[in-house]
């Protein structure tokens, strides 16, 4: 089985506290878990796009560097998206949060619409390829729909959802993913939009296999089969950077999913989710959400704004 991933090309840009580039290196959900997949063994693909344009050279290194095999279009047309992040003080400690904007221009170099082929894309993937999502715009759904892969789905945001009706989430989500995993913020959002009482509901509204939950601090919940399995946090590591603790838990739970023959099993939860917790533990530590896998691009300076087309 091959685990592809279907994104636009992302370049996450690290900054000190005086707004001094500090390093870069690929971002975004999807892609990290490809990354870390690829780092255990497992054949890994990206499908994506990005400009052509030194953002993107930078973010389809990274998933060279990683091993990681690239179907991806550069395009003169578009700017690469960049996530900017910069070290700032909180609790009396340094840690790196995300500031929104580029401190170039003060504006956010994120852009809305994707620009994946999605047709061109659907007549590339094969069976044996398993599918990773981390948002449900409208051309990752019409690849969601129109094919029999197996899918797997990663929500950090839920602002994609705010115009839509509660059927229409519902019909985007429901039956369509093996093991969907969301964090807290998102979890609270859905529970409000469908009026639920807890998780157990929301699980057989989005019918999955394994819904996964991320609380941070506080650990997480894996709801399967309609009973609730609840891991709470065994050790507060001194946390820098958590850009990528999320997708380095869910990718260990992905793996050993895969290792146990793509076959769920209560009686092993507790060894992939320690094994998940150690690694995010690992990896808040470090600067950058593939840290584990490699080290930021520092010698390769960033010059300029790259949010005007």
């Amino acid at each position: 089985m091959i685990f592809s991933a279907i994104s636009d090309l992302v370049l996450d840009i690290y900054y000190d506290e005086n707004l001094k580039y500090i390093g870069c290196d690929g971002g975004i959900s999807s892609l990290n878990i490809v990354c870390n997949l690829a780092s255990y063994g497992f054949n890994s693909k990206c499908y994506g796009v990005c400009g052509n344009d030194q953002y993107g050279h930078l973010a389809l290194k990274s998933l060279k560097d990683c091993k990681v095999k690239t179907d991806v279009d550069m395009s003169n047309l578009i700017k690469t998206r960049a996530y900017h992040i910069r070290k700032v003080m909180e609790n009396n400690k340094y840690c790196f949060r995300s500031i929104k904007y580029c401190p170039f221009c003060n504006r956010s170099s994120w852009y809305d619409e994707s620009y994946i082929n999605e047709k061109k894309i659907i007549n590339k993937i094969k069976d044996n390829e398993i599918l990773i999502f981390d948002n449900l715009n409208n051309k990752n759904q019409y690849i969601i729909n129109n094919t029999k892969n197996i899918k797997l789905c990663d929500l950090g945001l839920y602002d994609e959802f705010n115009n839509l009706s509660t059927i229409r989430i519902i019909s985007k989500i429901a039956n369509n993913f093996e093991i969907l995993n969301l964090n807290q913020r998102v979890e609270k959002y859905f529970l409000e939009r469908f009026k639920l009482d807890n998780d157990i509901e929301l699980y057989k509204k989005f019918n999955c296999k394994l819904l996964i939950i991320t609380r941070g601090k506080k650990g997480l919940d894996l709801v399967y089969r309609n009973k609730i399995y609840s891991y709470p946090l065994k050790e507060i590591s001194n946390e820098i950077d958590d850009s990528g603790a999320g997708d380095i838990l869910f990718s260990t739970i992905i793996k050993n999913w895969a290792l146990n023959n793509y076959k769920l099993s209560s009686l092993k939860f507790n060894n992939w989710v320690n094994e998940g917790m150690t690694n995010a533990s690992k990896i808040v530590t470090l600067i950058g959400s593939r840290s584990l896998i490699k080290d930021l691009y520092k010698n390769r300076l960033i010059k300029n704004c790259n949010c005007k087309k």
